[in-house]
């Protein structure tokens, strides 16, 4: 790994330019430029050491628990590091400095830095330069942690395909057996991997007592072969016995060229298929490499069933379907093919695919029909045939129902409920003990097939959260709303990304950029550009001097040149934006009468491109009730279109539905602009609304009327509302929330009252909520109850009331334009 150090764009030793941004710059470049997790470690420590000017620093990261299980030094060992970490109260101390890091809220570590020599001390600049870099020492280290995990999840699925594919093909170029072993000692990184399977003798019996080993891959290949294990007093038997995997250092019993190499790593997996052991598979790496983990043992274990149930659909006649099923990328898809298949082996009038929800759920919907042949719907299916499913959905699981000549039916279970299979033959024939036999055959490798298939969603479910993770932040502040679609598919990554930074005065920061590319490659550059744009922000909170950053970084990274980005830091109490683009289409301001101005300011060329010049900066101040959009070329670029239509076609939407609440917005222009297709470039769009919601919650306490009144009255002026249809809404408002106070908690006084409010060009939404229950309102006319209501329904334009046990809500909406 110490190559990585040593790379030209990684020299960090020795660097002291008098240019502290220079310096940061290429920190940031170090610590970001590599994936691998390690490798990121000491870069980190290595960048700090040098901005700090120290003489020795170290990462000191900590474990579940909370302490400190390993530390990664520049200039010191593992064990110098540890020491130094626990001598650090006998330091002067400004002779060391001490910052966290931060990785997804969670407490990753601390990186340390010491002076040895007495009498120095670190000065603010190098406290500054550091606390920038841990800033982006977390994303990097977020980065490589999501990468490393999704690419090795990636790997063992490939290989699970690899696998069924071989065997379905019906020719494979190696045997199943050595086409599992291989694949096995490649992933796991093994020095060994053995494949046991019962001995012949004992496959059709109904105990199975010796394992043999059929295929090695590894060292010691030619002494491992042909040895048998009994089932009992071995560790490989008992794995195969209880059919859980287990992670270990030695075995019960010696196999010679195996177990007498002595303890190391070892894992071993199960290879069972409908109750029957069909192999156990061993990998033991050498001594000195890392022991297998918990996580770890999920990956092995899917491809070990994964390998089970590929070695179970290589027998007997059932290849068509299983092709259908190898192919299938859902589960509602595999059901489908599997219906047609089936319709085409029997020549079938009619096959039904009938899923019946787990029990929790069944008496909320109707149960899902897929039907090949005719067109059917469940209340389509004559009584007789329902009562039927119902029974076999009740019944036994994989056991044929043949009522009367001509039809047959069998359940299976499927990943959310029960799955039954119901066939018209075309005529009216006995459904025959050969045609059950087949029936249920293939209806356990449907099942099989369906389980394989909800386990490839989930996977690829787990894998596009964790690369939408370094896309931006979920979890935006109120106002904002952003969108992300990718062109490259199944993958949903690119090279277009956003973010939105809270900054230490108060602003905010707005980013939107298009890395050259799609796919993983692109999402690797957009990953290192992201967080060296944040730190960079987070240094100076300039949006021209952070694409100057940008420049140096982009000119330096491979693949980030011609990066396009436009950064910007809003005053979200003014509106007043100041703004910097880096070859990246101009922001979109659309104001609440209707009137649209592209921000062509502060526009100068792609990243990475010129290093010595200053970016410039424009200043716009959004109006009261204006809508803002960031976007990429991916939502206005189209062939043969000339770019500033697209723009122009993207105003006049976003202009014509200005109206509509921000969420709805994003999703109308993201779903109007797709072209016939879909989009065919990543696209992000990032939309603001001036100002941001007001949102408060308080104590239901009388106390609390006046300054939530203020704080109304302040927003309502920050939105641009006339000062006499602000005195009607500061009216019915208080009226709304005296009634929370007064009705809603006069026998809970602790519970709590929220308000919210929202404005667009043309309508104000107010919300109050509380946790209580209000009496009802006085009958008597002449009594003073219930006038609040009625004074509200006078001032608003709608008034809506709604109780329930949770409480009161009470929506109020006028026009303001």
């Amino acid at each position: 790994m110490d190559n990585h150090l040593g790379d030209p764009l990684t020299r960090m030793g020795g660097d002291h330019t008098s240019d502290p941004l220079e310096r940061l710059v290429r920190a940031v470049i170090t610590i970001g430029s590599d994936l691998d997790f390690d490798v990121t470690l000491r870069r980190v420590v290595h960048a700090a050491r040098d901005l700090g000017e120290a003489q020795h620093a170290v990462l000191a990261v900590r474990g579940p628990s909370g302490g400190f299980v390993s530390f990664v030094g520049a200039g010191v060992d593992e064990d110098t590091a540890r020491g130094l970490v626990r001598t650090l109260p006998a330091h002067e101390p400004k002779a060391f400095l001490s910052v966290p890091i931060v990785v997804r809220d969670t407490d990753f570590g601390t990186l340390l830095l010491v002076h040895e020599q007495p009498g120095r001390e670190f000065t603010e600049r190098q406290e500054a330069a550091v606390r920038a870099l841990a800033t982006a020492a977390s994303a990097a280290i977020d980065n490589a942690r999501l990468f490393e995990r999704e690419r090795e999840a990636s790997k063992w699925t490939k290989a699970s395909r690899e696998i069924t594919t071989a065997l379905l093909s019906g020719d494979p170029q190696l045997g199943p057996l050595q086409l599992i072993v291989n694949l096995a000692l490649e992933l796991s990184d093994a020095e060994q991997a053995i494949l046991l399977v019962p001995r012949e003798s004992e496959v059709a019996g109904e105990d199975v007592n010796t394992l043999v080993v059929a295929a090695t891959a590894g060292r010691y290949a030619a002494q491992v072969i042909g040895q048998q294990v009994p089932m009992d007093g071995s560790t490989t038997g008992g794995v195969a016995r209880r059919g859980l995997p287990l992670i270990t250092d030695s075995f019960q019993y010696p196999i010679e060229g195996f177990t007498d190499v002595g303890e190391r790593p070892a894992i071993v997996m199960p290879l069972v298929a409908d109750d029957r052991v069909l192999g156990v598979i061993a990998v033991a790496r050498r001594m000195e490499q890392p022991h297998f983990d918990e996580a770890y043992l999920e990956l092995v274990s899917d491809f070990a069933r994964h390998a089970a149930i590929a070695l179970a659909l290589a027998e007997g006649r059932e290849h068509a379907l299983n092709q259908e099923l190898a192919q299938a990328n859902s589960v509602d898809e595999a059901v489908r093919a599997a219906a047609e298949e089936l319709r085409r082996l029997w020549r079938a009038r009619r096959v039904l695919a009938v899923t019946f929800p787990t029990a929790a759920d069944s008496l909320r919907t109707d149960p899902q029909v897929v039907s090949v042949g005719e067109d059917t719907d469940w209340e389509d299916v004559p009584a007789r045939t329902r009562e039927v499913l119902l029974s076999l959905r009740d019944g036994d699981l994989l056991t044929p129902n043949t009522p009367s000549p001509g039809a047959a039916g069998i359940s299976i279970q499927h990943p959310d409920g029960v799955l039954v299979v119901w066939i018209d033959l075309a005529e009216q024939r006995p459904f025959t003990l050969e045609d059950q036999t087949l029936l249920t055959v293939l209806a356990g490798r449907l099942s099989q097939g369906l389980q394989r298939v909800h386990q490839v969603d989930q996977q690829r479910e787990t894998a596009l959260a964790l690369q939408h993770a370094i896309l931006g932040p979920a979890d935006l502040p109120q106002g904002f709303a952003v969108r992300y679609q990718a062109a490259s598919k199944p993958l949903q990554v690119g090279g277009d990304w956003y973010d939105v930074v809270d900054l230490e005065d108060g602003r905010v920061a707005l980013v939107v950029g298009d890395c050259v590319g799609h796919g993983l490659p692109a999402a690797t550059v957009m990953g290192q550009v992201r967080s060296a744009c944040r730190a960079l922000l987070f240094a100076n909170p300039s949006p021209a001097a952070a694409l100057t950053g940008l420049d140096q970084f982009a000119a330096r990274l491979p693949g980030a040149q011609c990066t396009t980005a436009v950064c910007a830091v809003l005053d979200t109490e003014s509106g007043e934006m100041v703004y910097s683009s880096a070859g990246h289409p101009p922001p979109i301001l659309v104001h609440p009468d209707g009137s649209v101005d592209t921000l062509e300011g502060g526009h100068s060329i792609a990243l990475g491109l010129r290093v010595d010049r200053p970016r410039p900066e424009a200043r716009v101040t959004i109006p009261p009730r204006a809508t803002v959009a960031l976007y990429t070329d991916g939502l206005v670029e189209r062939r043969r279109v000339a770019l500033e239509h697209g723009i122009a076609r993207a105003a006049d939407y976003v202009q014509d539905r200005r109206d509509v609440e921000l969420e709805d917005l994003a999703n109308q222009t993201m779903a109007g602009l797709a072209p016939e297709g879909g989009y065919q470039d990543d696209v992000v769009l990032l939309l603001y609304r001036q100002p941001a919601p007001l949102e408060l919650e308080f104590s239901a306490d009388v106390g609390n009327l006046a300054p939530t009144r203020a704080a109304l009255r302040g927003w309502l002026s920050r939105a641009g509302v006339e000062p006499d249809r602000a005195t009607d809404v500061l009216v019915a408002a208080g009226e709304a929330v005296a009634n929370a106070i007064e009705h809603g908690h006069r026998h809970s006084p602790g519970g709590t009252v929220s308000l919210r409010a929202t404005a667009s060009p043309e309508h104000l939404q107010l919300t109050i909520a509380d946790t209580g229950s209000w009496k009802q309102p006085h009958p008597d006319p002449a009594s003073n109850r219930g006038r609040g209501i009625i004074l509200m329904r006078k001032l608003m334009h709608e008034v809506t009331i709604e109780h329930d046990t949770a409480g009161t809500r009470v929506e109020l909406s006028t026009r303001i334009n």
